[in-house]
């Protein structure tokens, strides 16, 4: 599937959830990129990270959705500039029932489920999810998918 295609349509999806708190979605790429996968799951970890990067800055933020290819991996970027996240909770983060702080969210307590599944589904299409600092602050999730070349047959006649 075209990955550029499923990030277009999880940030337009988003635009219209969070029309009044104004935060700015940036995803400026240019071409098509094709992973081979279970789209709906690929999917499932893209609005993941989104959500969490909304959950965890202020009202009006940028998001930045970053994706690209080098040699034969693809790798997604979802970079906020929220508070960030501590050295000693990085490594702990994609483990299931963890939660920074034990913080409540929007008024709800997280199970600490969604970086677990995203780093599940990821490993099961072959790839691998990390995270990193944003500078000045804030996080950045990056994952990564093995790419996908496709061949065109121009002898193929369709009947």
């Amino acid at each position: 599937f075209d990955l550029d295609k499923l990030i277009r349509d999880v940030i337009k999806r988003y635009y219209i959830l969070i029309d009044s708190e104004g935060y700015e979605f940036i995803y400026e790429n240019e071409e098509s990129i094709m992973v081979m996968g279970d789209k709906k799951r690929i999917e499932q970890v893209v609005y993941n990270l989104i959500n969490n990067a909304i959950k965890y800055t202020e009202d009006e933020s940028t998001i930045s959705i970053n994706a690209y290819q080098i040699k034969n991996n693809v790798y997604i970027e979802v970079c906020d500039n929220g508070s960030g996240i501590k050295d000693i909770d990085k490594n702990k983060i994609f483990e299931k029932f963890y939660t920074v702080n034990h913080s409540v969210v929007d008024s709800k307590k997280s199970m600490g489920l969604g970086l677990s599944l995203c780093k599940s589904i990821v490993e099961a299409h072959g790839g691998v999810i990390s995270v990193k600092d944003n500078q000045p602050t804030g996080a950045i999730f990056t994952f990564s998918l093995p790419a996908t070349k496709i061949t065109i047959n121009k002898n193929m006649v369709n009947c």
